[in-house]
């Protein structure tokens, strides 16, 4: 892939990381609708990705202290990526993978 040709180690889709930390944060809460194979957190990942626009830096000074602007978004993003794995962990209960 042409990727490998770049160093991209700065650059980083927030909503990624988001839709992770919601996963994750239903697991720690004891949400038992959260599937646990590998397979299948990763399918909700790719269904709640696939549905929440993406949300790139490239500053490692964004990652650590965001700007105000890009805080708002991340609030509101983040509320999004949670609505977006609810959905996407229903529709992969409904149709598991495995």
């Amino acid at each position: 892939m042409a990727k490998e040709n770049f160093n991209t180690d700065d650059l980083t889709n927030l909503s990624e990381e988001l839709v992770f930390e919601q996963i994750q944060q239903l697991i720690d809460e004891g949400n038992t609708d959260v599937p646990t194979s590998d397979i299948s957190i990763q399918d909700v990942a790719a269904i709640a990705l696939n549905n929440i626009p993406p949300k790139y830096i490239c500053s490692l000074i964004d990652k650590v202290d965001p700007r105000e602007e890009l805080r708002r978004d991340l609030m509101d993003l983040r509320k999004y990526a949670r609505r977006q794995v609810l959905k996407a962990i229903s529709i992969v209960n409904k149709n598991p993978h495995d």
